[in-house]
């Protein structure tokens, strides 16, 4: 099995020096990224310890290494990424992040990129260190190598919010809030920010162009709601295509590519039925390596 392994990977690698070698796998190159929101046993795509486990070993055994998101700014500047770059993306400083998520990431040698709605961390909030981590176990994650991005305050609806704050003014309070209370506590300034929810609207976009270098959607159907209205998630993103038989948008449209509006990233949700399966993980995983000729 050792010997078989050791092969497949020696195929894997050769694979991608012939095309790195024709100048196509960077040029053409399709990053995965996936999402969820910690440990959750609830629901009809339940994700334990183990499940999670199984997933990451998935991509550790294809060989894809974990990136975040100063390394894919890098990229997006003309330099290098590991080979098989793979984005591990988080929302919500839930309290399974900092150790059973962790754990699972490490296990496997990957690191993640978690994006924090700070009202959850406000020592007054209900469930605050025992449902939600501490600002002290998030600084632990940044020790550790993850990476922290912005998620507002209060987790609002964007799509809805534009309806009775046009101008914008609320939402600038939630990233101006959020942005500070990192700041305060980790010492860093967020430069990247997830939108909330399946929700954009025109003026969150606007608002998030003048504070981050990227903004990151969240997959979880073929359909987005956006400026009060539900529209084609692949619509929103500008890829062509009609949408998949599993449920999701046009395949094109789930990976990060050279092509990808960095304020309209993707990212899958493993606790939907597009990749929860380990199955259709790897087919997702194994989407990124198709070179078409």
């Amino acid at each position: 099995m050792i010997g078989a392994t050791t092969a497949y990977r020696s195929t894997l690698a050769n694979f991608d020096a012939a095309m790195r070698a024709r100048g196509l796998l960077v040029l053409m190159m399709r990053i995965p990224i996936t999402m969820c929101h910690g440990i959750n046993s609830d629901g009809e795509y339940p994700l334990t310890m183990e499940h999670l486990h199984r997933l990451v070993e998935i991509a550790r055994e294809l060989g894809f290494n974990s990136i975040d998101y100063n390394q894919l700014d890098a990229w997006r500047q003309g330099r290098d990424l590991p080979e098989r770059p793979i984005m591990f993306d988080f929302d919500h400083p839930a309290k399974s992040m900092r150790y059973e998520v962790c754990e699972v990431l490490a296990r496997c040698g990957y690191t993640g990129n978690l994006f924090v709605n700070t009202g959850w961390l406000n020592q007054d909030a209900e469930g605050y260190g025992e449902k939600t981590m501490t600002w002290q176990e998030l600084a632990e994650l940044l020790e550790v190598g993850w990476h922290i991005g912005a998620h507002t305050v209060t987790h609002p609806n964007l799509s809805a919010l534009v309806a009775e704050d046009p101008a914008g003014e609320k939402l600038q309070w939630e990233l101006e809030t959020c942005d500070a209370e990192i700041q305060r506590h980790l010492g860093i300034v967020p430069r990247d920010f997830a939108f909330t929810g399946t929700s954009w609207s025109s003026v969150a976009e606007e608002k998030v162009k003048a504070r981050y270098r990227f903004g990151r959607l969240w997959i979880v159907g073929a359909h987005y709601q956006a400026d009060g209205q539900e529209i084609r998630y692949a619509d929103l993103v500008g890829v062509a295509g009609e949408d998949e038989g599993d449920g999701g948008p046009p395949q094109a449209a789930r990976y990060i590519t050279r092509n990808s509006d960095p304020h309209r990233l993707p990212s899958m949700e493993i606790q939907c039925p597009l990749i929860h399966d380990p199955e259709s993980f790897r087919a997702y995983l194994l989407g990124a390596l198709a070179v078409d000729e």
